[in-house]
């Protein structure tokens, strides 16, 4: 297969024929047995985990303050390290909650980063269902950037499990929390997207 083929199959997202599929285990996860077909014909059996919603299943934001040059920034609890962690707001979208994924991140912005209102910008095109969470998980996200939001005085309630402050970091900062592996991916990506905007835009 020629190099322009790899990139073509890349770039058009298109999946691979999927020959089997049930669920093996369902609780706030799911985990699916799936057997994929390849292009020279192999069959292989793999486990896939993720929420059993629709996709895209989250959103993810960048709340960027043009005057102060600083990112609105969560530290929250992850339960597969068992750790705290640097992240940015992300939350599910729920069909029953939500009319669409800008209102999941509006609506995630308030409950956890306590914001409202602001300049909001989708970092990928309208007709991209969103990037990968993992390589192994059928999750999928849609990165926000949100410029200039007002502090929320009448939050959204978090959810009864979630641990979560804020804090507001000069770009900087959170850029040297990445390159120190402290900064969960969603996160990472979500940052590249929203620093490479903020350029070609001239706020950096």
């Amino acid at each position: 297969m020629s190099e322009q083929s790899l990139h073509h199959m890349v770039e058009s997202r298109q999946q691979l024929p999927i020959v089997a599929e049930e669920r093996a285990y369902k609780r706030f996860l799911s985990v699916w047995s799936r057997r994929v077909r390849f292009a020279d014909g192999r069959e292989i059996d793999w486990d896939v985990a993720g929420h059993n919603t629709h996709v895209p299943t989250f959103a993810t934001v960048f709340p960027f303050n043009t005057k102060t040059k600083t990112v609105r920034v969560i530290i929250e609890y992850a339960q597969g390290p068992n750790v705290m962690t640097y992240s940015l707001t992300a939350g599910g979208f729920d069909p029953n909650k939500h009319k669409d994924i800008l209102e999941t991140a509006q609506h995630e912005l308030s409950e956890e980063a306590r914001l409202h209102n602001g300049v909001w910008i989708r970092l990928i095109p309208d007709d991209h269902d969103g990037i990968p969470e993992l390589k192994w998980c059928r999750n999928k996200f849609v990165p926000f950037l949100v410029l200039d939001a007002d502090d929320d005085l009448t939050p959204r309630e978090r959810d009864a499990e979630e641990n979560i402050q804020v804090v507001d970091l000069p770009l900087d900062d959170l850029q040297q929390h990445i390159l120190r592996g402290l900064v969960m991916l969603p996160a990472v990506q979500t940052t590249l997207m929203a620093t490479d905007w903020l350029k070609r835009n001239g706020h950096l």
